[in-house]
């Protein structure tokens, strides 16, 4: 995965850099946290966008891009392609 493309993240609703998700995703989930360390996101607990980031089949622009006021388009999560890719996801976790 490309550290510096963005995309716009929809559980969010916040352009997010794919390094900032793959961060955010490893959090732990919970109140019951090690002390000092910082609970995962509501948000983050919900997302299906994990192995669309993953796989780049999410709009996504590079950072100096973003910076230069392009940005990327919200991916349409009902495609049956991209239903598609999060089924086989949750799949493959619940095995």
């Amino acid at each position: 995965m490309t550290k510096n493309m963005m995309f716009f993240c929809i559980p969010q609703q916040a352009y997010m850099a794919t390094s900032n998700c793959t961060t955010l995703r490893k959090r732990p989930v919970g109140n019951k946290v090690p002390a000092g360390s910082q609970p995962m996101l509501r948000a983050c607990e919900t997302c299906s966008m994990y192995p669309l980031v993953d796989k780049q089949k999410v709009p996504m622009v590079s950072l100096s891009a973003y910076l230069s006021g392009q940005r990327p388009d919200e991916v349409n999560l009902k495609s049956a392609g991209m239903r598609k890719i999060i089924q086989d996801h949750l799949e493959r976790q619940a095995v």
